[in-house]
């Protein structure tokens, strides 16, 4: 079975004009289709686009996330390419692992919206 992880992932144009965005997310839709095809064919289940807000989701739940996994190499070699802001994007990431204390979360970017957040309830089932 294993160690198991949830993971959601945004990716957007780091912008502050709607018309750059728009630019911005044609060209991150070039690039998931070119330079990032792998990631994309790997998690195109778990891949979602948001045209209304020029945003890339992914959306991974219960996943081995391991770093030593071939497609975990991958999806980590391009968020580091999009943490570069060189490249114009921001990126929001939140994993929560299995245990209590396993939570990794971080945003790159200027114009970070912060669209994800992490929210812990109790729940009682008598």
């Amino acid at each position: 079975m294993g160690y198991r992880s949830n993971l959601v992932v945004l990716i957007y144009p780091d912008t502050e004009t709607k018309h750059e965005d728009k630019e911005s997310y044609e060209a991150l839709k070039t690039l998931m289709n070119t330079a990032f095809k792998e990631v994309a064919d790997t998690f195109s289940d778990d891949m979602e686009w948001h045209d209304d807000s020029s945003c890339l989701k992914f959306d991974l739940q219960d996943v081995k996330w391991y770093e030593s996994y071939p497609d975990v190499q991958a999806f980590t070699n391009m968020m580091d390419f999009f943490r570069d802001e060189e490249y114009g994007y921001c990126t929001e990431l939140i994993r929560i692992g299995e245990d209590y204390d396993d939570l990794e979360n971080y945003q790159t970017g200027q114009n970070i919206v912060g669209y994800l957040h992490v929210r812990r309830e109790i729940e009682c089932d008598l």
